[in-house]
């Protein structure tokens, strides 16, 4: 969740997540004020969510961890 996956190691990532993004990510774009408005910034928030359960599966400890962070 804290920073982009590595998609040298994990080499099928992008044939699964589409559109990447994580905290760390969020975090600088915070820092740049590159948000326009909360509403991005719960769009990005949401991404990394649906994007541990897409990538992981419903069922994992990931998508369990998003789950709760989502609420």
């Amino acid at each position: 969740f804290l920073e982009p996956v590595n998609t040298n190691v994990i080499t099928d990532y992008l044939n699964v997540v589409k559109e990447p993004m994580d905290l760390g990510t969020m975090r600088r774009k915070v820092e740049s004020e590159a948000y326009r408005s909360i509403d991005e910034f719960r769009r990005d928030l949401l991404l990394v969510c649906s994007n541990a359960r897409q990538y992981n599966g419903a069922g994992s400890i990931y998508a369990k961890s998003a789950d709760r962070m989502q609420e």
